[in-house]
């Protein structure tokens, strides 16, 4: 393996510099999905709204179907694939400020 070593020694002093704008895109696409995840996170709770009370999406007066196994179980869903997006929103929130927060102190 020693004869694919390059011949020549790397420099401290001579590698790149992290670009700043490189890292201020970056959290700014952060933020960006993080908002993004709190929309489709919203429009799991509007799916969850439509199966529980329909007359708001309609203007007139329906009825809610009934409570059936099946409906538990796809309320469950909406509900949880809403927590995940609010939670990953969160995260990728605060991770987002920070960063921008570091590169303003610099």
């Amino acid at each position: 393996m020693a004869a694919f070593d390059p011949p020549y020694q790397t420099v401290g002093y001579a590698t790149p510099a992290a670009r700043p704008g490189s890292r201020l895109g970056a959290t700014v696409w952060l933020g960006l999905f993080g908002l993004a995840l709190v929309v489709l996170g919203g429009c799991f709770l509007i799916g969850v709204q439509f199966v529980v009370a329909p007359q708001g999406f309609t203007g007139t007066a329906i009825q809610a179907p009934p409570i059936t196994p099946k409906l538990v179980v796809l309320l469950g869903v909406l509900y949880i694939a809403a927590l995940l997006c609010f939670s990953g929103a969160a995260v990728l929130l605060v991770v987002s400020v920070k960063g921008l927060l570091r590169i303003v102190r610099q």
